[in-house]
């Protein structure tokens, strides 16, 4: 059975992800695209004039909303009305408020919302999540996140840039989703720091939070676009009872040449990672579990749309729902009320 897609918003995050990944599926067909400010272009499905007439003439099964936050409420609640699956861009809504409202529309009319966390399904972090509970890496203990990220102009530009939620909200998400992911639950409290120096009405550049989940384990996320250093886009280390992964999302390609110590044995090591790498560390030894294309972000958002397709199949609810993506929004909202009121936040889902 083949799953027609509609396509709300034509802007970069639909021509290098949404659209690459469509096309890796066989059984995924775009019937249709609406942007208020698109009006032509070369695209290999029909434009149309409104978001209205797109559904009612091209007849998709899912509506998928590539928009700016603020503008997807109002979209799912068209898709779902309509009688279409709703595939939502993150952040899934502006409030949690929407979320519960969406939440409850789809569950009424039998469909599903599925939010587009595709960092959960690259391979690196999958392989990553694989070895949780193994002999080799045991018990997850500790979770730690880095980012470095040199702002310009350009990624600042549009509604973006002019968020003063800026960076937890946009990117924080997709690690807030990832700490849930490894975990395997909910943290029980959030602590946030994000100061802003000389522009305390400006964008939060810098996010310095701490998740505490059962068992006295943490994670610690640090995302710094403050920083005029190397750029490094995601790096995770996970530490185990028996050991320890680090993922790190970006192309790699790297020569090392050596005298490892103990054996004084020369060495010579290569390793190509074009879209990222995960690796498995018990002391210096590692060993590479997984690596990434360079097209990354469509892979992954490709395998998340054929893991829903196999759960409607199954008649079982699809990972990255709209229910469960809540429960990270939640946190992202609850890390911008700790970071304003300088307190712990003990969640409440």
């Amino acid at each position: 059975m083949t799953l027609k897609i509609a396509i709300c918003g034509l802007g970069h995050a639909t021509r290098d992800i949404h659209i690459p990944a469509y096309r890796k599926l066989s059984d995924v067909e775009v019937v249709g695209g609406f942007d208020p400010n698109v009006k032509s272009g070369n695209y290999s499905f029909p434009l149309f004039n409104s978001v209205e007439e797109m559904i009612e003439q091209a007849k998709p099964d899912m509506l998928a909303i590539v928009t700016p936050t603020a503008t997807h409420f109002e979209l799912a609640k068209t898709g779902l009305n309509a009688g279409c699956h709703v595939f939502v861009e993150k952040p899934f809504m502006s409030n949690l408020e929407e979320a519960d409202e969406i939440v409850a529309l789809a569950e009424k009319l039998g469909k599903q919302v599925i939010v587009n966390n595709q960092y959960r399904f690259m391979n690196i972090h999958e392989a990553a999540k694989e070895q949780i509970g193994t002999a080799g890496f045991g018990d997850l203990l500790f979770m730690s996140v880095n980012q470095t990220f040199l702002v310009s102009d350009k990624t600042e530009d549009g509604w973006r840039g002019n968020d003063p939620q800026r960076t937890c909200k946009e990117f924080g998400i997709h690690t807030l989703d990832l700490a849930r992911y490894y975990f395997g639950e909910d943290p029980v409290s959030i602590t946030a720091r994000m100061p802003k120096g000389d522009n305390p009405g400006g964008p939060d550049f810098l996010n310095l939070l701490q998740l505490e989940f059962s068992g006295d384990r943490v994670a610690h996320i640090m995302l710094d676009r403050l920083s005029k250093g190397p750029h490094r886009y995601l790096d995770i280390r996970l530490d185990g009872s028996n050991g320890m992964v680090e993922t790190s999302l970006g192309g790699k390609i790297e020569f090392h040449a050596g005298v490892k110590s103990g054996s004084r044995k020369p060495y010579v090591e290569i390793d190509f990672s074009m879209g990222g790498r995960a690796r498995l560390y018990h002391g210096d030894k590692y060993k590479k579990l997984a690596s990434d294309p360079l097209d990354l972000f469509a892979h992954a958002t490709h395998k998340l749309i054929k893991t829903f397709m196999v759960a409607m199949e199954k008649g079982i609810t699809p990972p990255c729902s709209g229910a469960d993506n809540k429960r990270t929004l939640a946190l992202v909202y609850a890390a911008y009320e700790s970071s304003e009121k300088n307190i712990p936040i003990t969640m409440q889902y």
